[in-house]
C-alpha cells in the first residue's frame, strides 16, 4: 500500500486542479452506516418502504409520517466529522484540494472546516420553510428542538423541510458538481462504489488519458479499470489520508 500512497502524494503535489469526489464510505468511519450496507436502513426495513417514506410526496401529503421516520432515522446533528473529513478539510487550507462534491447529507466536510463544498444531496444542517414567498432558513437544532413532530416555521406557521434532495426531487448544485469533476486535473473518488447517478455519470464523463483517477474505497467500483491508482481501503480511510497528507510540502495557506 505504501507505493500507492507515495503515487497519490506525487499525484496531488503536481496537480493544478484537485476534486475530491466521496460518498456515504467515508462517513461510514464516523458512525454514520451507509444506507446500502449491513447496518444500513435499507437491509433494515427495505428499499422499497424508505424511499415511499423519504420521498418528496410524502413529505408533502404526509409529513407527520415523514417526520416520524426523518427523527428516528436521520440522527445527524449528533455525529462528529471523522479523521478523513478534517484531513481533506487541511488540504484545502493547504491549497491541495480545490473542492469536495459529496453525496453526503450530513454536513460533515462542512463541520471538520471545508469551505469549497458542493452538496449534491442538500444538508441536512438547514431546513427551509416549504411556504409560498417565505423560504425561512433555520438550522437543524432549531428545526428538531420544536415539542411538535412537523416542525413549523416560526414566522408563518409553514411547514419545514430539511434541504435534502428527497426522492423524486432533482439533485442541486448540478452544473457546479459536472464542472468540478471535468475540470479537475486529478480526480479523488473516496467512499462510493460509483452506481449512484448523476454522479457516478460524472466520473464515468471524466478523461483517464489526460486527467488522473484515484479511488479509494472499501470494494470495487464501477471505474476502477481507469484509475490510476486505486486502494480498496475498508475503515481506514482517514489514515490513508493523514499518510498523504505528511507527504505533501507545505504550500501557501488558503
Amino acid at each position: 500500500m505504501q507505493n500507492n500512497i507515495n503515487q497519490i502524494a506525487a499525484l496531488m503535489a503536481n496537480s493544478r486542479s484537485t476534486t475530491v469526489v466521496t460518498g456515504a464510505g467515508i462517513s461510514t468511519e464516523a458512525g454514520i452506516p451507509d444506507f446500502r450496507g449491513p447496518e444500513g436502513i435499507y437491509r433494515k426495513l427495505g428499499e422499497d418502504k424508505v424511499m415511499r417514506i423519504i420521498n418528496i410526496d410524502t413529505f408533502r401529503q404526509r409529513p407527520e409520517l415523514f417526520y416520524e421516520f426523518y427523527r428516528e432515522h436521520f440522527k445527524l446533528a449528533e455525529v462528529a466529522p471523522g479523521r478523513a473529513h478534517y484531513v481533506l478539510a487541511e488540504l484545502e487550507a493547504r491549497n491541495y484540494i480545490h473542492g469536495v462534491v459529496t453525496q453526503n447529507i450530513d454536513g460533515l466536510h462542512q463541520k471538520a472546516g471545508s469551505k469549497n463544498v458542493i452538496p449534491v444531496h442538500g444538508t441536512a444542517d438547514r431546513f427551509v420553510c416549504q411556504k409560498y414567498h417565505c423560504g425561512a432558513v433555520y438550522d437543524a437544532s432549531t428545526a428538531l428542538s420544536s415539542p411538535e413532530l412537523v416542525p413549523r416555521c416560526e414566522k408563518c406557521g409553514g411547514v419545514l423541510k430539511p434541504d435534502v434532495v428527497l426522492f423524486g426531487e432533482s439533485i442541486q448544485n448540478f452544473m457546479d458538481a459536472q464542472d468540478s469533476i471535468l475540470s479537475a486535473q486529478l480526480l479523488i473518488v473516496i467512499g462510493s462504489s460509483l452506481t449512484v447517478y448523476p454522479l457516478a455519470g460524472f466520473v464515468r464523463a471524466f478523461d483517464s488519458f489526460t486527467q488522473d483517477l484515484v479511488i479509494l474505497n472499501k470494494g470495487p467500483t464501477s471505474m476502477d479499470h481507469a484509475a490510476r491508482v486505486k486502494i480498496d481501503a475498508p475503515g481506514t480511510t482517514g489514515a490513508v489520508l493523514e499518510q498523504i497528507a505528511a507527504l505533501l510540502p507545505e504550500r501557501g495557506r488558503a
